[in-house]
C-alpha cells in the first residue's frame, strides 16, 4: 500500500469512528449491543434448563414454538407501534415482557410441567418491545446525513454479528458456573434490567416515532384493499429486499442443526465451536471491511451483487464432508451477511413510508427466522437419518434458488422508485424566471412543481 493510500484509509476509519462517538449514537448503539446479547442468551439457557428437567424432545418443542412465534408475530409487533404510536405499545410490551419471563423463571426454579411452561415463554415473546426495530426505523432521524447513516448501520449490524459471537460463550460460562435452570433466571433478570435502561432511552430519544409529514396520510377507505393487511409488504421493492435474507435463513437454520450433529457423529467436537460462529465471524470481518470502503454504485446494485457473493460459497455446500471444507465455505459466505443486513435497513429506509417504517424493519429478522425454524426442522430429521450428503446438498439448492432469483431480477425488473418519487412537469409552459431550490433540500429530492396558476414561488419555511 502506497503513502496516499494509507492516509486515505487512516482518514477513512477516523470519519467512521467520528460518526459513531457522536450522542446519541454511542449511547443507543451500546444499549442495542447488550439487549441483543442477553436476549441470545435467553433461549440457549432455555433449552438446557428444560432439557435438564423434561428431556430434549419437549425442550426443543418450546424452542421452537419460541422461534416461530419470534418470526411470525414480530411484524405484528411493529405495526402496533406504528398505528397506536411508540412511546404507549413500548412501555406496555416491556411491562408484560418481564412479568411473563419472571413467570418462566419460575416454572423452570419450581419444574412446573413443560406444557405450563410453553404458553408463557410464547407469551413473552408475544409482548417482547420491537425495540431494534424501532432504533433502527430512527437512524435516518437521528444521523446527521447519509455518511453517517452508513456508518451507524454498519456498526448496529456489526454489533449483532459480534453479539451472536458472544452469546453462546456467556451462555455456556453461566450454566459451567451457575447451572441450566439459575444460568436462564441470571439471563432472564439482565434482560429485563437492559430492557428497562433501553426503554428509557427509547422514551428520551423518541424512537420509532414517525416525523410529522407534509401531507396527511391517505386513509383507509382510501388505501388498496390488500394494503390494510399487508403493511409494507405491499410496497413495490420489499420482496426483492426479503427475498436473500429468505435464503440466508435457509443457511442459518440448517447449519445451526447440521453442525453439531454432524461433528458429534465425526468425534470432532473441537470443530463444533469454530463452525457455529464462522457466519458470524466472516460478518464482522466483513462489516468492517464493508464500512471503510467507499463503493460507488447504487443501494440495488450493491444487494445484488452481494447476495450472490453470499450464495455462491453455499453453492459449493454439497463438497463440505471435510470440516475444513465446511468451516472455509461458511466463512466466507459470513462475509457477505453483515452487508447484506446494512443494504437491507437502507433500502427499507429508503421505500418504506412513515407509516409503515417499524413494522417494515422487523421483517429483515422475521424473514430470515421464518425460514431458519423451517430449514432447521427439515435438516434435523435428515441428521436423525444421518443422511448428510442430502442434507449439504438441500442446502446447496437453497442457495442455488438464491442466486438464480437474483439473476433473475436483476434482468427483468426495474428498480422500484424511491418513497417519495418526483412528480411529472406539469404540461403548461415554465415562468421565466427560474427560482433555484431551497438550501435545505437534499440533493436528488423531488420538489413540488410550481402550478400555473402561481407566478411566484412559495416562501421558505
Amino acid at each position: 500500500m502506497t503513502a496516499p493510500d494509507a492516509t486515505a484509509a487512516r482518514m477513512e476509519s477516523a470519519g467512521f469512528l467520528k460518526h459513531l462517538t457522536r450522542p446519541p449514537v454511542r449511547g443507543l448503539l451500546a444499549l442495542a449491543f447488550l439487549a441483543r446479547t442477553t436476549a441470545a442468551v435467553l433461549p440457549i439457557t432455555l433449552l438446557l434448563a428444560l432439557a435438564q428437567s423434561h428431556g430434549y424432545a419437549r425442550a426443543a418443542l418450546v424452542g421452537g414454538g419460541y422461534t416461530f412465534v419470534l418470526a411470525f408475530c414480530a411484524p405484528l409487533r411493529g405495526r402496533l407501534l406504528d398505528r397506536y404510536g411508540a412511546h404507549l405499545m413500548l412501555t406496555l410490551m416491556g411491562a408484560a415482557t418481564a412479568l411473563f419471563l419472571g413467570l418462566v423463571a419460575c416454572s423452570v426454579e419450581f419444574l412446573w410441567p413443560w406444557w405450563t411452561t410453553l404458553p408463557l415463554v410464547i407469551a413473552a415473546t408475544l409482548t417482547s418491545p420491537p425495540l431494534n426495530a424501532a432504533l433502527r426505523s430512527s437512524w435516518r432521524r437521528l444521523a446527521s446525513g447519509d455518511a453517517q447513516l452508513k456508518a451507524v448501520h454498519s456498526a448496529d449490524s456489526m454489533l449483532e454479528e459480534a453479539g451472536f459471537v458472544l452469546a453462546p460463550l456467556a451462555a455456556g460460562a453461566a450454566i459451567a458456573i451457575l447451572g441450566p435452570r439459575h444460568a436462564y433466571e441470571m439471563a432472564a433478570a439482565c434482560f429485563v434490567a437492559v430492557t428497562a435502561l433501553y426503554l428509557t432511552a427509547a422514551r428520551r430519544h423518541q424512537l420509532g416515532t414517525a416525523p410529522p409529514a407534509a401531507t396527511p396520510p391517505p386513509t383507509r377507505a382510501g388505501r388498496p384493499g390488500g394494503r390494510t393487511w399487508l403493511g409494507p409488504l405491499a410496497t413495490r421493492g420489499m420482496p426483492a429486499i426479503l427475498l436473500p435474507l429468505l435464503v440466508m435463513g435457509c443457511v442459518f437454520g440448517g447449519t445451526g442443526v447440521l453442525v453439531p450433529a454432524y461433528t458429534q457423529h465425526q468425534g470432532a467436537t473441537a470443530w463444533l465451536g469454530p463452525l457455529l460462529a464462522a457466519i458470524s465471524t466472516g460478518g464482522v470481518i466483513g462489516g468492517l471491511l464493508y464500512a471503510t470502503i467507499d463503493w460507488e454504485t447504487s443501494l440495488w446494485r450493491k444487494y445484488r451483487l452481494l447476495t450472490l457473493g453470499f450464495t455462491l460459497p453455499c453453492t459449493a455446500l454439497f463438497l463440505a464432508r471435510p470440516l475444513w471444507l465446511l468451516a472455509a465455505l461458511l466463512l466466507l459466505a459470513g462475509l457477505f451477511v453483515t452487508p447484506l443486513f446494512i443494504n437491507a435497513f437502507l433500502l427499507i429506509d429508503a421505500t418504506a413510508s412513515d407509516d409503515t417504517r417499524v413494522e417494515a424493519n422487523t421483517w429483515v429478522g422475521a424473514s430470515t427466522d421464518i425460514t431458519n425454524g423451517i430449514m432447521a426442522i427439515v435438516i434435523g430429521a435428515l441428521a436423525e437419518h444421518q443422511r448428510w450428503d442430502l442434507a449439504l446438498l438441500t442446502l446447496t439448492c437453497c442457495a442455488a434458488a438464491g442466486a438464480a432469483s437474483t439473476l433473475l431480477t436483476s434482468a427483468r425488473h426495474t428498480l422500484p422508485p424511491p418513497a417519495c418519487p418526483q412528480k411529472p412537469a406539469p404540461p403548461e409552459a415554465a415562468p421565466p424566471t427560474v427560482t433555484p431550490p431551497a438550501t435545505g433540500t437534499r440533493t436528488g429530492e423531488a420538489t413540488e412543481p410550481i402550478d400555473g396558476t402561481a407566478s411566484m414561488p412559495e416562501p421558505r419555511r
